[in-house]
């Protein structure tokens, strides 16, 4: 008959053997013949779970976001981490594991375990940074058979991941926005099924009369509307700060803008698209040359022969009308 053995696992953030809950598991086991003892740990324990963040902090030195943090984090995590690579940024400038930009003076003890039921729990660490006392707070989910980190909890009691989810949210848009994109707009913008295939909503079409001439206007955007003072004005929802919308407007000549709310976002469209690589649009080789003077570059088909024909001229940002504007001169 097999001896069934009940662990129960103490431990600190200080605890100086450094064992996890697994290592406690081992050193149990070996005590007594393997083919004689079955070692159960209950692992929704308060005990438990307090060795567990405990290894985490003073464990084997791993990547502790891919090793412990729960798989729909590291979901969130990576494709931000994906965007920020793209737009060329930084989406967290600390160390969310110790609540610093600097942790080598750092040190740690598990201290309150609070809401623990069979599938969450939030665990308090008690930390100090350069003399400085504070907290670290972590947001646990029981899942694959053991505790794992879902979030960072902040000082303002917001969770890490929601802050993430928000720049997933607030840059996918703009960042995937693209010269592939501009171009459905430059040559559909008068059939707003195909034009909407850029990925903005059509928004209005107006016939405009002023004191030197008629014109259309054709206007695709996000969180823009029409404002109703101006005979030919746009707002801005208050709740999207990174809308954006583009402005194409039809007389004898042709012209298209692209007017952002913030100039972080302008230049970010300005810079990407200007770095773009040769691609194909309908058939068509699009290829980008910068101008000498850095203050625009120009969109051109290339043709089979390597000679090219310029489409439009993309010049870099400017102040107007209380938005940030991106001029499209457009060549017909």
């Amino acid at each position: 008959m097999a001896v069934v053995a009940s662990v129960l696992v103490l431990s600190a953030c200080g605890n100086k053997t450094n064992k996890s809950a697994s290592d406690a598991d081992s050193v149990a086991t070996d005590s007594l013949a393997a083919d004689t003892i079955e070692v159960k740990v209950d692992k929704h324990t308060e005990a438990y779970l307090r060795a567990r963040v405990d290894s985490i902090y003073h464990g084997k030195q791993v990547s502790r976001d891919e090793t412990y943090c729960t798989t729909g984090y590291k979901e969130v995590y990576k494709t931000a981490s994906d965007l920020a690579e793209e737009c060329e940024e930084i989406f967290l400038d600390y160390d969310h594991w110790t609540n610093s930009q600097d942790d080598t003076d750092f040190t740690c003890e598990v201290g309150k375990i609070s809401n623990m039921s069979d599938t969450t729990a939030t665990v308090k660490i008690n930390a100090k940074n350069f003399g400085k006392r504070y907290n670290v707070v972590l947001s646990m989910r029981y899942e694959r058979n053991d505790w794992f980190v879902d979030d960072f909890i902040l000082t303002d009691g917001s969770g890490e991941k929601q802050t993430i989810e928000d720049y997933i949210k607030y840059r996918t848009f703009y960042q995937r926005f693209a010269l592939n994109d501009l171009l459905y707009l430059t040559k559909y913008y008068f059939q707003s099924a195909k034009a909407e295939k850029s990925g903005l909503n059509f928004i209005y079409h107006d016939s405009v009369s002023d004191e030197e001439m008629d014109y259309d206007e054709y206007v695709y955007g996000r969180d823009i509307y029409k404002g109703e003072k101006r005979e030919l004005g746009h707002e801005i929802c208050k709740s999207a700060p990174h809308a954006f919308y583009f402005s194409m407007s039809i007389d004898t000549s042709t012209n298209g803008r692209l007017y952002f709310a913030t100039k972080e976002d302008a230049n970010s469209f300005y810079d990407r698209t200007s770095r773009s690589t040769p691609f194909n649009f309908e058939g068509r080789r699009i290829v980008v040359k910068k101008q000498p003077d850095g203050g625009s570059f120009l969109v051109q088909e290339r043709f089979k022969d390597k000679s090219t024909s310029t489409m439009f001229a993309i010049h870099r940002p400017t102040r107007a009308d209380g938005f940030y504007m991106v001029e499209v001169e457009i060549y017909v």
